[in-house]
C-alpha cells in the first residue's frame, strides 16, 4: 500500500504524546508499505527530507509552516491555527500527495475537511488521539476557564462531528474512546478500530542494580533515597500534575523526586526535587527510578509516559483519572491513590516499605505493557484495518 499521513505536528518517536504515537505507528507501517508524512509546522520541515524509518516529511508551503507553528503551542485555540495552516498549504502539491496514496490518515479532526476535499474517491481515515471535545473540555477545566471563555470548544466539536461522519474508518486509542465516538456522534462501531497507545517494550526493559546506579550517576541523582520519577511534556495537565509533585517534595525528604522533560524547565535541585529538563535518552530516567508517579487529573487518551513506566517494570502510583483508556487494575498493575498529598505519600511509602509487593506490581505492570501496549502490535492493527479498507 501507499499510505499518506497528514499531521499538524512534527513527528518523533522519542518524544511523548501524539507525536510518539504517530511516529511509532508510521514506522511500523513503513516496514512493509510506502509511507509519506506531511508535517505542517516547523520552518525546518519546509524542505523535503528523509526521516529515519523509511518515510518522508515534507511541507509544501512556507505560509502553512508559519501559521502551523502557532498550532504547536499549548494554547486552547491552537487547533484553529492547525486548521488554518493546512488551508494555507498550496493545494496542488497537497492534492498530488493525496492522489499518490491508496489511503490517507488524518491525525486530527481540524485537518479533515481540507484533506477530504482533495482525496477524491480514495479512502480517508481519522487517526484519532482522543475524543477531542472531551479532552479539550477537560483542559478548559484544568485552566479554570468558565463557559464564556470556551468558544473554541464549539469549533472543536463541530469539526470532530464532521470528521467522524465523513471518515471511512476511525482509529481509536482505546475501547473507551471507541464508545465515546459511537455514543456522542452516532458513529457505526464497525467503522472504528482500536489501536492502543504503547511503549517500546523491546527498547525499554527493567534495570538491574548496576544499570540503575550508572543511570543515577549520569543524571546526577543523589544516592541514599528511593527515586520517584515524574516525566512529561510542558502542557496544562502535566503542569497541574507537577504541582502535586512539588507538594510531595516539600512534604517529605524520604524520596528524591526526579522530574524529567520540558515540564520541569531548566535543570536544578530543590531539596527533594531533582529536575533534569529534557534528556535525549528517556530510558536513562526510567533506569534511575525505583518508583513512578502519575498524578494527572486532566486530559484525554492514555498517558504514554505511564505506559513507558509500566514497560520498565516500575511500580506506579497514579490517580484514577490517569488510567483512562487502559485496563490496569489497582493493586495488581498499579497503585491508585486518592487525590491528596497524604494519599500519594501513603501509597509511595507502602511500596517503599514492602519491596516484595513493589516487585510483584512492577513485574505485572511489565507483563501487561508487553501484552497490551506494544507499539508494533498497534501498528499491525492499523495495517490490517487499512488493508481491509483499501481492498474494499
Amino acid at each position: 500500500m501507499r499510505i499518506v499521513d497528514v499531521s499538524p505536528r512534527v513527528v518523533a518517536a522519542r518524544v511523548g504524546g501524539s507525536q510518539a504515537r504517530i511516529g511509532n505507528i508510521l514506522r511500523g507501517l513503513a516496514e512493509h508499505h510506502e509511507v509519506r508524512l506531511l508535517s505542517q509546522p516547523r520552518l525546518a520541515a519546509v524542505r523535503r527530507s528523509r526521516l529515519n524509518g523509511g518515510f518522508e516529511r515534507a511541507n509544501p508551503s512556507l505560509a502553512s509552516a508559519l501559521v502551523s507553528e502557532l498550532g504547536e503551542l499549548d494554547w486552547p485555540t491552537s487547533p484553529l491555527f492547525s486548521g488554518i495552516g493546512l488551508r494555507l498549504t498550496r493545494r496542488a502539491p497537497l492534492r498530488r500527495l493525496l492522489e499518490w496514496g491508496d489511503v490517507t490518515l488524518v491525525e486530527f479532526p481540524w485537518q479533515f475537511r481540507e484533506c477530504a476535499q482533495l482525496a477524491g474517491e480514495r479512502p480517508i481515515v481519522l487517526a484519532s488521539h482522543n475524543v477531542e471535545i472531551e479532552r479539550h473540555s477537560s483542559l478548559a477545566d484544568a485552566a479554570g476557564a468558565g463557559p464564556s471563555r470556551r468558544p473554541w470548544l464549539r469549533f472543536i466539536e463541530a469539526r470532530e462531528r464532521e470528521a467522524v461522519g465523513r471518515a471511512d474508518l476511525i482509529v481509536a486509542v482505546s475501547e473507551a474512546d471507541r464508545r465515546g465516538f459511537a455514543e456522542r456522534y452516532g458513529a457505526d462501531p464497525g467503522r472504528i478500530v482500536v489501536a492502543p497507545n504503547g511503549a517500546d517494550v523491546r527498547g525499554i526493559v527493567p534495570a538491574d542494580a548496576d544499570r540503575r546506579a550508572a543511570a543515577r550517576e549520569a543524571l546526577g541523582v543523589p544516592a541514599g533515597r528511593p527515586v520517584v520519577l515524574f516525566a512529561g511534556a510542558d502542557v496544562t495537565p502535566n503542569r497541574v500534575a507537577l504541582d502535586w509533585v512539588r507538594a510531595l517534595a516539600r512534604a517529605t525528604d524520604r524520596f528524591t523526586f526526579l522530574v524529567v522533560g520540558k515540564i520541569g524547565g531548566q535543570p536544578r535541585r530543590e531539596e527533594s526535587l531533582h529536575v533534569t529538563g529534557w534528556i535525549p535518552d528517556f530510558t536513562q530516567a526510567l533506569a534511575a527510578a525505583d518508583l513512578s508517579v502519575c498524578p494527572v487529573e486532566f486530559g484525554g487518551g492514555t498517558k504514554i509516559k505511564l505506559l513507558e513506566s509500566l514497560a520498565a517494570g516500575l511500580p506506579v502510583v497514579a490517580f484514577e483519572e490517569s488510567l483512562h483508556g487502559t485496563e490496569l487494575r489497582d493493586g495488581e498493575h498499579v497503585v491508585v491513590a486518592p487525590s491528596s498529598v497524604a494519599g500519594l505519600l501513603a501509597a509511595l511509602g507502602a511500596l517503599a516499605d514492602d519491596p516484595g509487593r513493589a516487585a510483584r506490581i512492577g513485574a505485572a505492570a511489565r507483563e501487561h505493557a508487553v501484552e497490551h501496549h506494544d507499539w508494533r502490535r498497534s501498528a499491525e492493527v492499523v495495517e490490517r484495518a487499512l488493508a481491509g479498507l483499501v481492498g474494499r
